[in-house]
């Protein structure tokens, strides 16, 4: 299992321990588990979007709208993130 560091305001940890001891888990644990969660609602977040666009597809009655194919990275544009 891979292990990584956190760093945390000192204000946090107290409130972050306490979360852990009220679900009796670790810190580490409780940490994964919020992690965990908000991945997936994200993941969720996407598929329900995807979702909504699939039912959109075909609402306008102009055959000159379609589904754009894939553009892939090497089709991309250089991008400069350095002007920002």
């Amino acid at each position: 299992m891979a292990q990584i560091s956190l760093y945390i305001d000192d204000s946090m940890v107290s409130r972050l321990n306490a979360a852990a001891r009220n679900r009796n888990c670790s810190v580490s644990k409780y940490v994964a588990e919020l992690i965990s969660e908000q991945l997936s609602g994200e993941d969720t977040k996407e598929a329900r979007k995807k979702q909504i666009l699939k039912q959109l597809c075909g609402a306008l009655d102009d055959p000159t709208f379609t589904i754009p194919d894939e553009i892939s990275w090497e089709d991309e544009f250089t991008r400069r993130f350095d002007l920002i």
